[in-house]
């Protein structure tokens, strides 16, 4: 009876949805903003992403495995994975605060209400889990973790729907590019920070800093309206539900966005064991008895090029195309993992973790502007954006999935090493991910060269089209 009456609303809702979308396209470039916004606006309107840069960089790299090891000695490397399931799990809030960012009628607008109560949230938790990390209560922790996550995701989903709603479509590539270089900068200042500068206990007096610091600069920058209550679309339990569905009847060229970041996020997920992997694989003892402050430098250099290359790569993709980048970057990271299955040499892994660091750049200059392009309902950003959202959690969940127990397994010795075997196993996982994350981005029929956009069939992504195979299904 239940899914009947879900498959009635979202049957319902399609039928009403093609009445609606002709003057929806009509009124569309009206509403979006087509003023184009100064570079000082662009850089605090993006402040957010510094801050969701600093966090994630330093916890999946130096933080996590410290204290997965700190708090479960014996089975680190399984419950490494296992704070990165429930970062993954925690992902699946996101379209649930899309879909009600979308509809939010607050004073203050749609996005910054949930951007407000995720960054507090998150900033009340980081002291718990400092508490909880201190007195070695192990599984509260991991508790503490899954919620702040929830907490980020919320603001995170808000803050992608704000850019998209506030940067006029030809700015979309050089927003993007900020975003990438924002991620990065805050990347190597938690790097460099944990990795350098404090103890690793201080993580959590940083990651709360930022939160306060960079979250007036996004909502000054953002200067939102509110939504008129008459504008607002009904709230509908079916369509809640809906919004976790995706497929490529009902996303068209965003489905394959998706997958092709789910698996790329796979890859990158390979990242979190370069400690254990400088630590166990290293000729030189010294770096091998110091992992953890060589993986802060290699980190550090890394992202620094990420960043370089980012704030260029964003402009390049509005004339070249996101695809080709993407093509690029899928290239040159699974030769980075070919790479590491071949060395023992500090100096190595640095000109490898280069090379990373400027495909990562080049990825993430155009993600974003990608995900916007080929979004198939224009008026609901956030719930949409937050599926995209999803994709990176998901590749972070499922990757040491995969990788944690393979490791443990091929690389198992009976002690807290592992076998270089084991490494060569997963570096190898990293190359499948590349593969397959250029692969399915090859079935985006949006983000070519400017050239070859006259050439794709207009109706291949028809919105009509998609509406008349989701009612369809839905029937």
């Amino acid at each position: 009876m239940q899914q009947d009456q879900t498959l009635s609303l979202l049957s319902a809702d399609t039928v009403s949805s093609n009445a609606r979308r002709n003057d929806e396209e009509a009124g569309e470039e009206e509403e979006h903003p087509t003023e184009p916004l100064s570079i000082i606006r662009m850089l605090a309107l993006n402040m957010h992403a510094f801050n969701y840069g600093l966090f994630y960089a330093s916890v999946g790299v130096l933080l996590l495995p410290e204290e997965a090891l700190h708090m479960f000695e014996q089975n680190h490397a399984v419950f490494l994975a296992v704070m990165l399931v429930l970062a993954g799990v925690s992902q699946l809030v996101s379209p649930a605060a899309g879909y009600w960012s979308d509809r939010c009628t607050a004073a203050m607008g749609r996005r910054m209400p949930f951007v407000l109560l995720g960054n507090l949230v998150l900033f009340i938790c980081l002291g718990l889990m400092y508490l909880a990390r201190t007195y070695l209560y192990g599984y509260l922790y991991l508790f503490l973790l899954f919620i702040a996550i929830v907490a980020l995701n919320i603001a995170y989903t808000g803050f992608t729907g704000l850019v998209s709603d506030v940067v006029p479509a030809d700015q979309m590539g050089f927003a993007s590019g900020i975003m990438g270089t924002l991620t990065a900068l805050g990347a190597v200042v938690g790097l460099l920070a944990l990795g350098f500068w404090v103890e690793l206990d201080m993580a959590y007096a940083i990651y709360a800093v930022a939160v306060l610091v960079t979250t007036p600069f996004t909502w000054v920058a953002a200067q939102e309206q509110r939504l008129d209550p008459d504008d607002c679309k009904p709230y509908n339990r079916g369509e809640i539900l809906a919004s976790y569905w995706i497929s490529p009847t009902s996303h068209g060229d965003f489905f394959w966005v998706f997958v092709s970041r789910t698996f790329y996020y796979m890859g990158v997920s390979i990242q979190i064991y370069i400690l254990y992997y400088l630590r166990d694989t290293m000729e030189d003892k010294a770096i091998a008895d110091n992992a953890q402050t060589y993986t802060a430098i290699l980190c550090i250099i890394s992202q620094s090029a990420s960043g370089l290359v980012s704030s260029v790569a964003g402009g390049v993709s509005d004339s070249l195309g996101r695809k080709p980048l993407i093509y690029l970057s899928c290239t040159i990271m699974a030769l980075v993992y070919i790479g590491y299955c071949f060395i023992h040499s500090y100096t190595w892994v640095v000109a490898l973790g280069l090379c990373y660091g400027a495909s990562n750049g080049v990825y993430l200059a155009v993600d974003y502007a990608l995900a916007v392009e080929c979004l198939p309902r224009k008026d609901e950003h956030a719930k949409d954006l937050a599926l995209w959202g999803i994709a990176a959690f998901l590749g972070t969940m499922f990757g040491p999935c995969v990788t944690g127990p393979m490791l443990s397994i091929v690389g198992g010795q009976g002690t807290s090493h592992y076998a270089f075997r084991g490494y060569v196993a997963i570096m190898g996982c990293g190359v499948v991910y590349s593969f397959f994350c250029g692969y399915f981005i090859h079935k985006v029929k949006k983000g070519e060269p400017a050239h070859e956009k006259v050439a794709l069939d207009p109706d291949a992504s028809s919105p009509d089209e998609v509406e008349s195979e989701r009612e369809q299904i839905a029937s």
